[in-house]
C-alpha cells in the first residue's frame, strides 16, 4: 500500500506544525496548545477524541472501531528542552530538510513517530472504508519526557477495566545497517541518592587523622554493593527475577550486532568480568545492573584545597529485570547498608515507579509486523527481547494484558535529546507505508477481508 503523494505531503505538513509548537514538559510550555493540535489531527482522521488533565500536560485519547481484538497505540507530544540552542544548525522548532533528513526538536522523539503512524492510518482508511473490525485506542500524553508522573493514575481512572491485545509502543529503532528493531520489553528502574554527613561543616584536612570522611564512607558503601562481574551483592536482589522464556532466550543468544561494533560506536572498552562477545547481548537484554551516576561533595575546583568534607552524596540507578519491584529493592538496599555498617548513610528514593516488562515474541501481531517491516525497510527485522533501557510500559502489559510491540523510525544518528535531532525522510515514508499495511493486516485477521495491498 504505497502512500499517495497527497498523504506524504500532508504528513510532512503535520510534522512541521507539531514541531513548531515548543511543547517542553520540563518547562510546562506549549502543552495545551500541542495537545489541542494532536486532538484535532486524530478527530480529522475519524477518531472519537477527548482530552483529560494530567499533572503537567493533558492526555489526548482517540478511539475508533469495535471487535474482539484491541490495539492500543501509545505516543507522546512533549519534547526535551532545546538547550543549548547555539549548537543547532537551524532553529530547533523549525522543521528543516538537509541531506535527506528532517531536523527539529521532536522530529524523532516522538512527533515523527506519531505523525508517521497517523499518516499510515489515513492511507489505510482511504482504501478500507468498512467499519473497523477491531478496537483502536490511541493515547498521546504530554509528560513522557519528565517521567510520565500521571500516566499510571490516568490509565487506572480512564481505563479501569480495559483489556488489550497489543500495545504499539511510542518508538522503535532502525540500526546502522538499516534493519528495523522490534523491542519486546524494557527494564525497570530504581534511582536513589545516598547521602552521608560526618560533621557540622567542612574541616581542615589535617583532622582526617582522627575523623572519618563522608566520601570514603560512600565509596566503601557503594563498592560493597557490586563485584567485578557486575553482580549485585545485595541479599535477596535476584530472588524475584523472572527468567526469559525459551523463545526470548534463543533470540538473545544470537546477537544481531558484534560487541566490537558496539565498542567502536560508544568508545567503551573495559568490559565487566565474564562479559564477552558471546554473552554481552544476553546481559543487555536480561541482566539487572547497578550503576553509579555520580559522586558529589568536597572540593572540585581548580588547584588544591586541603579540606575534609562534612557531606557527600552519590547517585545510583538499578536497571531491573521483570519481576523485580523497585520499592522492594530499595528496602533490600537499606537492609544491606545497615548490615555492612553503613547505617549512617541515608537512602533517598528518586524514582521507583517503573517496573520491568517483557512480552512473548511468539505472537501473530509481532510476526506480521516483522514481515511487513522487512518489506518496507528491505532488511529482515530484528526482534529484541528487551531494551537495555527503561520505559513506563508496565501498566499496558500488566494492567491491560497487552503484548508490547516497539516498532518505529528512530535511527542511531537521530540525536535524541540533543541539538540537531532528526529523522531520515526515507524512514519516515517507510513507516507510513508500514503502518498502513499493519492496520490492514490486523483487519484481515479479524474478519478475513482481502488484504488491502498495492504496489507490493
Amino acid at each position: 500500500m504505497r502512500p499517495s503523494p497527497e498523504i506524504l505531503a500532508a504528513a510532512r505538513q503535520n510534522l512541521t506544525d507539531l514541531v513548531a509548537i515548543p511543547s517542553v514538559s520540563a518547562r510546562g510550555e506549549g502543552l495545551e496548545r500541542c495537545a489541542q493540535r494532536v486532538e484535532e489531527l486524530l478527530s480529522e482522521a475519524g477518531f472519537q477524541t477527548a482530552q483529560y488533565p494530567g499533572g503537567v500536560g493533558p492526555f489526548v485519547v482517540g478511539e475508533v472501531g469495535d471487535g474482539p481484538f484491541t490495539l492500543v497505540i501509545y505516543n507522546h507530544y512533549d519534547v526535551q528542552p532545546e538547550d543549548p540552542v547555539s549548537l543547532w544548525t537551524a532553529p530547533p522548532f523549525d522543521l528543516t530538510e538537509r541531506d535527506g533528513r528532517l531536523f527539529g526538536r521532536g522530529s524523532a522523539d516522538d512527533k515523527g513517530e506519531f505523525v508517521s503512524r497517523l499518516a499510515g492510518w489515513r492511507a489505510f482508511r482511504s482504501q478500507y472504508q468498512q467499519p473497523l473490525p477491531f478496537k483502536l485506542i490511541w493515547i498521546v500524553e504530554g509528560e513522557e519526557e519528565i517521567g510520565s508522573p500521571s500516566l499510571v493514575r490516568f490509565l487506572g481512572e480512564r481505563f479501569p477495566d480495559t483489556k488489550a491485545d497489543l500495545c504499539w509502543w511510542e518508538f522503535g529503532e532502525v540500526d546502522r545497517s538499516g534493519r528495523p528493531i522490534i523491542l519486546m520489553g524494557f527494564k525497570g528502574i530504581l534511582a536513589v541518592e545516598l547521602q552521608c554527613r560526618t560533621a557540622k561543616t567542612d574541616l581542615h584536612s589535617s583532622l582526617g587523622a582522627i575523623f572519618d570522611n563522608p566520601l570514603w564512607r560512600l565509596a566503601a558503601a557503594v563498592s560493597s554493593l557490586r563485584d567485578a562481574s557486575g553482580r549485585v551483592l545485595i541479599d535477596g536482589f535476584y530472588e524475584d527475577v523472572i527468567a526469559p522464556n525459551a523463545r526470548s532466550a534463543k533470540l538473545a543468544a544470537w546477537p544481531p550486532f558484534a560487541l566490537e561494533d558496539l565498542q567502536d560506536e560508544t568508545g567503551g572498552q573495559r568490559l565487566l568480568s565474564g562479559v564477552d562477545a558471546s554473552s554481552f547481548y544476553e546481559h543487555l537484554n536480561f541482566e539487572p545492573c547497578l550503576n553509579v551516576n555520580g559522586f558529589h561533595g568536597g572540593y572540585g575546583g581548580e588547584g588544591a584545597k586541603t579540606v575534609l568534607p562534612c557531606y557527600g552524596s552519590a547517585k545510583l540507578d538499578f536497571r531491573l529485570a521483570p519481576g523485580q519491584r523497585p520499592v522492594r529493592i530499595a528496602e533490600l538496599l537499606r537492609r544491606q547498608l545497615d548490615r555492612n555498617g553503613f547505617d549512617d548513610i541515608e537512602v533517598k528514593i528518586l524514582d521507583a515507579e517503573v517496573l520491568g516488562v517483557r512480552s512473548d515474541p511468539l505472537n501473530y501481531s509481532v510476526e506480521v509486523g516483522a514481515r511487513l517491516l522487512e518489506k518496507w525497510f528491505g532488511r529482515p527485522a530484528v526482534i529484541q527481547p528487551s531494551s537495555a533501557a527503561s520505559g513506563l510500559a508496565h501498566p499496558f502489559v500488566h494492567k491491560f494484558g497487552a503484548t508490547l510491540f516497539g516498532a518505529g523510525l528512530t535511527h542511531h544518528g537521530a540525536m535524541l535529546h540533543s541539538p540537531d535531532e532528526n529523522i531520515l525522510i526515507e524512514h519516515f515514508e517507510n513507516m507510513i507505508g508500514f503502518s498502513a499495511e499493519f492496520f490492514a493486516a490486523l483487519s484481515e485477521r479479524e474478519i478475513g477481508v482481502p488484504r488491502v495491498s498495492a504496489n507490493d
